[in-house]
């Protein structure tokens, strides 16, 4: 017998995600660990080029929560569609 929870976390409840999802949530991925390795070099490019050095920090936490919104309301929707579709519960 398989546990309750088991269950309910093998069984797929997402939509299958389409290249462009994928293509999307690897972008938001990487613009999320830029970020942090601009944040972590931010003292070290500001005292190297003066202020223009945070311009790669500002625009990555500029690009990074738009790119995310856009991720997460197509995937919002793609799983919405998803499980209003007539698909087989438990199939993806």
């Amino acid at each position: 017998m398989t546990p309750p929870l088991l269950a309910f976390m093998a069984t797929p409840m997402a939509a299958p995600e389409t290249p462009w999802l994928r293509r999307l949530r690897l972008a938001w991925v990487l613009l999320c660990a830029a970020l942090i390795l601009a944040a972590a070099l931010n003292p070290a490019s500001v005292s190297r080029f003066g202020p223009l050095g945070a311009l790669p920090a500002l625009l990555l936490l500029i690009a990074m929560p738009v790119v995310g919104l856009v991720y997460w309301r197509a995937k919002t929707k793609a799983d919405a569609a998803w499980n209003r579709s007539d698909h087989p519960k438990g199939e993806a």
